[in-house]
């Protein structure tokens, strides 16, 4: 190969991998991205059912955002020759040109802790009526939002013990449940609404929740179940602490905390754990409601075992168990994504957000 060949075929490579390290780079940013996102949607996710394991056990939680991601993809693309010359006739020798490309990608990722007294006492306040409205009227199941967010419904106790630490006592909530189950059919048939009444200035008042249960039987239902003496009803959605007048109905609301508490009830514990005395366990008081998966109107369950489940929904690994949730459980995922949307509200509503851990890694 003479000399010029050799520059014109050395121009003609560096040209076409410029032109593949531009087209490559180009092609990486979607996909990228969309593992970014799958990784971030799972760590939430893991997250979340972590720190319900954890309030089972009654162990510390930690809420953790992950506030930035970064990446850098770096292309490179090379060029040798070498040339090979004989000892006995130069014109016999030869050049051997190896190509060569490289590409790197260094993602940081940013994690802060969700913590300082905003975030604390958002945790603690009672779930706003707003919410409740929002929920409701984006299509979500009164029953599912009463089993997880309200205490009180008119004179029924949906047993504000279950907003804590286990208790020692399983409550008894199956008429709360049976109300709950009843206002999701009148739903259904539209009979059932919720709205956020605003005054002349346009300032929002009082939420409330209407039901109509209209004749026979289903009007019966209602007045037994409330106490009332109408086939309609009109409930104020008002916080827990809120005191009103002794004669109105009233939906009161469990705090965000409470909602997780009442939800980590369902998370099944090696016999083992139980024996050491690591979680309570609840005595029955009543065969209507007799597990915590029947308190929660088998709408939420966290299963275990001691060897890694596979393919699931969500899973950890706690304690040397591994916790999870179905992924054909549709009544768990889907009150597992009811909490975590709570949660996120509360936590982007929190002040006093700062780094703790920036992580580089590279592939």
């Amino acid at each position: 190969m003479t000399r010029r060949m050799f520059k014109t075929a050395l121009a003609a490579f560096a040209l076409s991998l410029s032109g593949c390290a531009t087209s490559y780079g180009a092609q990486t940013v979607a996909p990228s991205g969309y593992d970014y996102n799958t990784a971030i949607a799972d760590s939430v996710d893991q997250q979340l059912l972590l720190n319900l394991v954890r309030l089972r056990y009654r162990d510390t939680v930690v809420f953790m955002n992950i506030t930035s991601v970064t990446t850098q993809h770096q292309y490179s693309a090379g060029l040798s020759a070498e040339n090979n010359i004989p000892f006995r006739q130069a014109s016999d020798g030869g050049t051997l040109i190896t190509p060569s490309a490289a590409y790197s990608e260094s993602p940081t990722i940013t994690y802060a802790p969700v913590s300082g007294t905003e975030f604390a006492t958002n945790l603690l306040s009672p779930i706003s009526p707003e919410t409740i409205v929002l929920l409701a009227n984006s299509g979500w199941s009164i029953e599912r939002l009463m089993n997880c967010c309200i205490e009180h419904l008119g004179r029924l106790s949906n047993a504000p013990s279950a907003s804590g630490p286990t208790p020692s006592q399983l409550p008894d909530n199956s008429e709360f449940r049976r109300l709950a189950r009843f206002l999701r059919q009148l739903q259904m048939r539209e009979q059932v609404y919720v709205e956020r009444w605003v005054s002349e200035a346009g300032e929002p008042e009082d939420a409330n929740l209407f039901v109509d249960a209209g004749q026979g039987f289903e009007c019966e239902e209602l007045k037994r179940l409330l106490g009332i003496s109408s086939c309609e009803a009109q409930f104020s959605l008002v916080p827990h602490h809120t005191v009103r007048d002794g004669t109105e109905l009233r939906v009161q609301t469990r705090s965000v905390l409470g909602a997780l508490y009442n939800l980590s009830h369902a998370v099944l514990v090696p016999e083992e754990h139980m024996r050491a005395g690591y979680v309570t366990q609840s005595s029955v008081v009543s065969p209507n409601t007799a597990t915590w998966r029947a308190f929660l109107a088998d709408q939420f369950q966290i299963k275990t075992s001691k060897t890694d489940p596979g393919h699931a929904f969500v899973k950890i690994q706690y304690r040397d168990h591994w916790f999870w949730i179905e992924d054909s459980d549709l009544e768990s995922k889907t009150t597992f994504s009811l909490i975590l949307f709570l949660v996120s509200l509360q936590s982007a509503a929190s002040e006093g957000v700062t780094p703790l851990l920036t992580v580089s890694a590279s592939r």
